[in-house]
């Protein structure tokens, strides 16, 4: 590809809208937490709006609009990764006024106590998928597979996706480490991690440093992009985290803010 608009309406491609995650990167916004577009040539999703991810998507200006894109996808209802989820619903329908998109989520984000989704969007959203385990489920001219995850006593779920042009891709978010998870993934050739601490800490569902180690030996892929990065995380450096992870079969980035790559040749755009 030439440039990013050729990339944005004809690639294959991950946009990091923030890399922040947990809740006092969050607050302070010391990296954004405005989730991750993915585009699928001229198919265009956003995966976790947290906060300020409708903020993130004008700045990055065009062609990156709201009303552009056709799926919202979101792994899980904590706030870090759900809060912008009902105005960019509101995006995607123009308003409210056409029924279109297409919305992928937990069931316990949509309905019952503590759900997120405003009940009015039910009758907005072109179409409702809810995640479970292994159910496949249609995005553009490909397939996602469901991954459930275990994390803090909500429904979380990453996914394996196979699309026409480019190698398997797999999406890990915020879960506590499980072999048995983590081979579920075997093949992807491509792996988005949701790494928030830099040391392993007994007991909480997040992913570490080490744990990346284990998911990449395990996994084998060609390429893993961290995301999601805590306090300890940054202050340690998320660049030199992912070339201490590097190998000579697997690359390990740690993208910055705003950061765009290929995901069919892993070149970086800024």
């Amino acid at each position: 590809m030439n440039d990013i608009a050729d990339l944005f309406f004809k690639g294959a491609f991950i946009k990091f809208l923030g890399t922040g995650g947990a809740r006092f990167v969050m607050i302070n916004q010391t990296r954004s937490t405005g989730g991750i577009w993915l585009g699928l040539f001229g198919n265009h999703v956003l995966i976790d709006p947290g906060p300020g991810s409708l903020v993130k998507i004008c700045e990055a200006g065009t062609p990156f609009t709201p009303e552009i894109l056709e799926t919202v996808m979101l792994t899980h209802k904590h706030l870090d990764h759900s809060n912008d989820i009902n105005v960019m619903v509101e995006a995607i329908t123009h308003g409210g006024f056409k029924r279109r998109g297409t919305l992928i989520l937990p069931q316990d984000a949509a309905m019952g106590e503590g759900q997120i989704l405003l009940s009015h969007f039910n009758t907005k959203i072109g179409k409702i998928h809810y995640w479970e385990d292994k159910r496949l489920i249609p995005l553009c001219e490909g397939m996602l597979e469901a991954v459930r995850l275990i994390h803090h006593g909500v429904e979380c779920y990453g996914f394996i996706l196979r699309y026409p042009e480019i190698a398997p891709f797999g999406f890990i978010s915020d879960t506590r480490y499980n072999e048995e998870i983590v081979k579920r993934y075997h093949g992807c050739k491509v792996l988005v991690v949701n790494m928030t601490f830099n040391h392993i800490r007994n007991g909480v569902d997040h992913l570490a440093v080490d744990h990346v180690a284990l998911i990449r030996d395990l996994v084998a892929p060609e390429l893993i992009m961290l995301n999601h990065f805590g306090r300890g995380v940054i202050d340690a450096g998320p660049e030199k985290i992912a070339s201490s992870l590097t190998t000579k079969s697997c690359k390990v980035i740690a993208p910055f803010d705003g950061q765009m790559i290929d995901l069919k040749s892993f070149e970086s755009f800024s």
